[in-house]
């Protein structure tokens, strides 16, 4: 069959005559070549027969192989597991939807999470080749199957077209060894699916709503019969991804329903991959079924993927119901929640240009909601000064340490812990570490999403405390006031409780819901009594072998009645259950000239207990503490000077 449709015209065509002496060339270089790089051999002349000479062809078949396909629209993956890397919402920007039990951090962008592969090859620039380079491309999905067509070059002239395995070499014979052949292959990334096999046109018709992959080159049989395919997604591709990283639990179930998404087929033409679309439009029907695991292992992040030739914009509305998960902080028994429990659900609704090859990705960062104070301290009259918003994550930070986006999570239960997961130094990113402040930075930064939450500054921390004060004097012996001073918003806090309660303006509920009823840990602000790490020996020993200094073999140890290996040395000591520790982001001396000399001194942390007083008996004394280190530096350290304490999250805005 010969194509009259004008294609190849862009390409100067070679006549046979110069085909031939081309092919003649290349051949008598390669046996020479040849000649020299055998042991001994010495040429020292050449005859009119060997410029002649005819050398057999490579192969008596065309091999293909497929690499992968360009991800140029889907690089900086950040989210890693089992091999699998796709992206995350780190870099991207969100705008947060408050519920009543859970928020939404709703993120738009064009980089979709993508199982990746390495594919190694020869690049050739010139008549040099460089050295073989690692390109790192999107995984064709497994099985998938495709159609490959060949032409003649010369003559445009149809030669053959089969349908091919992605996963295995395919070969095709009877062809003519000395030619070059235009190839063209096209697929749906589909083990069963494949596109029609057409040799009477130019172009042919796509289906509705696949993934329409499309590669062509030229090969020259008698150079080298082998073909490398790497593929372009030809339509343009929107993933509606949701995910309960950042509530740190698995999807068990869920409603989900996308109303009004509008998307169109087409035709592609073959030589040049154009696409054609149809005028009219189809609404595909997207439910929960459709989600599947991004990266194939995690449950905690679905994602649905639709296809579109491009088109005007699409408006459509993804509505999420009874969304079940599982708590990954099962340790003491398994936690399970309900978010969107309510009738309507929640909505988010999207605007979305699709463009030809293009990524689209909107994704629903289910995140934990916080709780909201607005507080702050008397001054000597007994008038509120400075009062500041902040909102509380519900529980204490932890570290789960299972990589990327998945190392630190808040615990499913706020309630009295001391597991050692849960023990931080000042600006520590690990617990349990003496980290170097070098290498430090904000661990509640690094929740999921990264950035929607950060370490409280001291100003946050003011809002919550009475006065500020010296950690060795806080922890060495409490003072009776001459009359009772609590601190502001405690005055429901029960004398004698394992925790102290502050009043709350926003984030609790008078109703059940995901974290239970009014009166529970979750739905109000409770700082629980954990105590802090400050004994000198504790300290010496975490910082010589970290845990195993201690005589102890993971971080989900309880550390209650824990003692040092072969002391009688509690590495609580007897803070547990009489005072309360969080960490602050702030030093206790920086500026431009500490800048300058690329230090700052000491830290601030939170310090609460129970007090009492001769006149208006025991009450809840707060105090932001200030600490001569928090961490190990560059400056050495003295032990007697640090801390390990929890940190309580709040919101970065």
């Amino acid at each position: 069959m010969v194509l009259t449709t004008g294609h190849f015209k862009s390409r100067k065509l070679l006549t046979k005559d110069k085909m031939k002496f081309i092919t003649m060339k290349s051949k008598s270089w390669a046996v020479a070549m040849a000649m020299l790089a055998l042991p001994g051999a010495l040429v020292t002349s050449c005859s009119k027969d060997t410029a002649t000479e005819q050398v057999a062809p490579k192969g008596d078949k065309l091999t293909i192989s497929v690499k992968g396909i360009n991800n140029t629209t889907s690089t900086g993956a950040l989210r890693q597991s089992s091999g699998t890397k796709t992206t995350s919402t780190s870099a991207l920007q969100y705008k947060v939807h408050e519920f009543s039990d859970v928020d939404v951090a709703v993120s738009v962008g064009n980089k979709l999470p993508v199982k990746s592969t390495r594919a190694v090859g020869n690049g050739k620039s010139g008549n040099a080749f460089r050295a073989a380079v690692a390109e790192e491309l999107e995984a064709i999905a497994e099985g998938a199957k495709y159609v490959l067509y060949l032409y003649d070059s010369q003559t445009e002239e149809f030669a053959t077209s089969v349908v091919l395995d992605s996963e295995t070499e395919g070969t095709v014979g009877g062809l003519d060894l000395s030619k070059s052949y235009k190839w063209v292959a096209i697929s749906y990334n589909d083990a069963t699916n494949t596109p029609e096999v057409a040799v009477d046109g130019s172009s042919i018709d796509l289906d509705e709503n696949v993934d329409v992959l499309y590669a062509s080159g030229e090969v020259d049989l008698a150079a080298d019969p082998a073909i490398s395919i790497t593929f372009d997604h030809a339509f343009a591709r929107i993933g509606v991804e949701l995910n309960t990283i950042g509530v740190f639990g698995t999807i068990d179930d869920a409603t989900i329903s996308v109303d009004g998404l509008q998307l169109t087929t087409g035709s592609i033409d073959l030589f040049s991959g154009a696409l054609t679309p149809n005028s009219t439009t189809f609404t595909p029907q997207i439910d929960y079924a459709n989600f599947v695991s991004v990266d194939g292992v995690n449950q905690d992040a679905k994602i649905a993927y639709v296809y579109t030739a491009p088109s005007t914009a699409t408006s459509f509305t993804v509505n999420v119901k009874d969304l079940d998960i599982t708590h990954v902080d099962n340790i003491g028994g398994v936690t399970q929640r309900t978010f969107f429990s309510a009738a309507a659900g929640g909505d988010f609704t999207f605007n979305i240009t699709p463009e030809a090859g293009k990524n689209h990705h909107v994704a629903l960062n289910v995140v934990e909601s916080p709780l909201t104070t607005y507080l702050g301290r008397k001054n000597i009259f007994g008038q509120m000064q400075n009062q500041v918003t902040v909102k509380w994550g519900r529980s204490n930070l932890y570290y789960r340490g299972e990589g990327d986006d998945r190392n630190y999570a808040f615990y499913a239960n706020n309630d009295q812990k001391r597991r050692a997961d849960g023990y931080f130094a000042f600006e520590g990113l690990e617990p349990m570490s003496l980290g170097s402040s070098v290498e430090g930075g904000d661990p509640c930064a690094l929740v999921y999403p990264a950035g929607l939450w950060k370490t409280p500054t001291v100003t946050e921390v003011n809002s919550i405390t009475t006065s500020s004060g010296v950690l060795g004097n806080v922890l060495g012996g409490i003072l009776d006031a001459v009359a009772a001073n609590p601190t502001q918003g405690t005055d429901n806090s029960p004398m004698g409780a394992q925790y102290v309660q502050y009043d709350i303006t926003a984030g609790g509920t008078s109703s059940s819901n995901a974290f239970g009823n009014a009166t529970s840990n979750s739905n109000n602000l409770r700082i629980f009594k954990n105590g802090q790490i400050t004994n000198a020996s504790v300290l010496t020993a975490i910082g010589d072998n970290g845990l195993l200094g201690l005589g102890l073999s993971d971080l989900s140890v309880d550390l209650l009645d824990v003692n040092i290996l072969g002391t009688t040395i509690s590495v609580l000591g007897d803070s547990y259950n009489r005072s309360g520790g969080l960490w602050t982001s702030s030093r206790l001396l920086s500026g431009s000239l500490l800048d300058l000399l690329g230090t700052s001194v000491g830290s601030q942390g939170y310090h609460v207990y129970q007090s009492a007083a001769l006149i208006g008996g025991p009450f809840i004394k707060a105090t932001t503490t200030a600490e001569l280190l928090g961490n190990v530096d560059a400056l050495g350290i003295d032990i007697a000077n640090v801390s390990l304490k929890n940190v309580r999250c709040v919101r970065a805005n």
